[in-house]
């Protein structure tokens, strides 16, 4: 399954989370990273994938993701992640 690593991530994603709150602009730029891995996804993977990168940044995820959110996702179009994810 195609999916996106945080690995190399690791140390700059605890930077943004450490107890301050989220800083949506850095976290707009790993969406940035994320994004063009799905591209090419059935709806199904890219909403696990989606939501997993959400879980293990501790996001809250919008509770309904528009279709032609996903779509645009599928197509490869820059999609804000305010679109995603609540309160960005």
């Amino acid at each position: 399954m195609a999916g996106f690593d945080l690995g190399g991530l690791g140390d700059a994603v605890g930077g943004l989370l450490g107890g301050k709150g989220l800083d949506a602009s850095a976290l707009q730029g790993l969406w940035e990273q994320v994004q063009p891995t799905l591209k090419g996804l059935d709806t199904d993977e890219i909403l696990d994938t989606v939501g997993e990168w959400a879980k293990n940044l501790d996001l809250p995820l919008v509770k309904n993701i528009p279709d032609e959110t996903i779509e645009n996702i599928k197509n490869g179009v820059k999609v804000p992640l305010g679109n995603l994810v609540k309160g960005l």
